[in-house]
């Protein structure tokens, strides 16, 4: 009997822990803010702890649960965390998990990466893509870490980086990883992916191409990535890895929990997500959610899910809903225990 009372109380304890950590510390506020940059203006997007009292608005078809303007909380410092979003994507993508993570003592800093993101023109080539990338997520958290609104607010010494799809792309270039651009465009010219290979018309032509075949223009042939030696700690959610290996992954040497989904026909987990999880040392902590690869993005509101099908809709049985809530459970406290 006392063995069976003792195991009761260790589960009732567990429980109000978790209870615990799991409960907003803060209130989230948001603020949106242009940063310069040499080829467009970014738009960038915080989401910060505050103490004053939460108001929901709608930015367009979203509902955004922080207060605009919000006072940020400055008696204490907070970790930072920049998210870079996936290929056609934009910040409010991942509005929820931002909120959450700002409920919980972060500021979350998600740039608009100009020319890969919905509504804003195109860049003419994926070279210019993969090099503008971590360049506007850096300039983004450069601005923020100067800006005075947040100078009392944020911890220089406790950086992390989230990234989704190309975002995770992204998330690696800063954190170190070489890119193999020649090994992408061979995978590419024979095999059918999509979310690795984006296809594309060539002009005057009529026959999609993948857009990789294109990609190693003189410009990304001479370009040398950099290095945020700040970024502490990865959140990887199923990235675009197709141009990386062992070799080239061999100067990430941070923690990383990467999520990968059971489905993917998208974007192939052999050599994205788990072509990370074997050439990253130390091996990532790994976790696979059901669902496909645009499990990741925030639910659809109503409007934008009849228009985008591919993007919004999930199988039978797959509750995104409840999918993210145990993704910012797992994304709060892996980023607690490693900032």
């Amino acid at each position: 009997m006392r063995g069976i009372v003792t195991v009761v109380l260790f589960i009732a304890f567990a429980c109000a822990a978790r209870a615990q950590t799991d409960a907003p510390s803060f209130n989230a506020g948001i603020i949106r803010l242009t940063v310069a940059d040499q080829t467009a203006p970014i738009d960038t997007v915080v989401f910060y702890p505050t103490r004053d009292r939460e108001t929901a608005w709608q930015a367009g078809p979203f509902l955004i649960e922080a207060t605009r303007n919000a006072a940020p909380v400055a008696d204490r410092r907070f970790p930072v965390v920049l998210l870079s979003h996936g290929r056609r994507g934009g910040p409010l993508s991942h509005r929820e998990l931002a909120t959450a993570l700002a409920r919980a003592g972060f500021i979350v800093i998600l740039p608009t990466h100009v020319g890969d993101a919905y509504g804003s023109p195109p860049a003419p080539t994926q070279s210019r893509i993969l090099i503008d990338r971590p360049r506007q997520a850096e300039a983004s958290l450069n601005a923020v870490l100067a800006d005075p609104r947040f100078s009392a607010s944020v911890d220089e010494n406790r950086i992390g980086m989230i990234g989704f799809s190309a975002g995770g792309y992204t998330a690696l270039i800063l954190a170190g990883a070489k890119p193999d651009f020649r090994a992408a465009v061979a995978y590419c010219s024979t095999h059918d992916d999509p979310g690795s290979c984006p296809r594309r018309v060539a002009q005057g032509g009529t026959t999609p191409v993948a857009e990789s075949a294109a990609a190693i223009t003189p410009e990304l042939a001479a370009w040398k990535p950099p290095l945020d030696r700040r970024v502490k700690a990865l959140v990887l959610m199923d990235p675009l890895a197709v141009m990386f290996d062992a070799s080239t992954l061999s100067a990430v040497r941070v923690p990383t929990l990467l999520y990968r989904p059971q489905n993917d026909a998208y974007l192939g987990s052999a050599v994205n997500a788990l072509a990370v999880a074997t050439g990253l040392q130390p091996r990532p902590q790994m976790e696979v959610v059901p669902g496909n690869h645009f499990v990741f993005i925030d639910p659809c509101p109503d409007s934008i899910a009849l228009d985008q099908p591919m993007v919004c809709q999930d199988a039978p049985g797959v509750d995104r809903a409840q999918i993210h809530r145990q993704i910012e459970h797992e994304v709060v406290s892996f980023l607690r225990e490693h900032l």
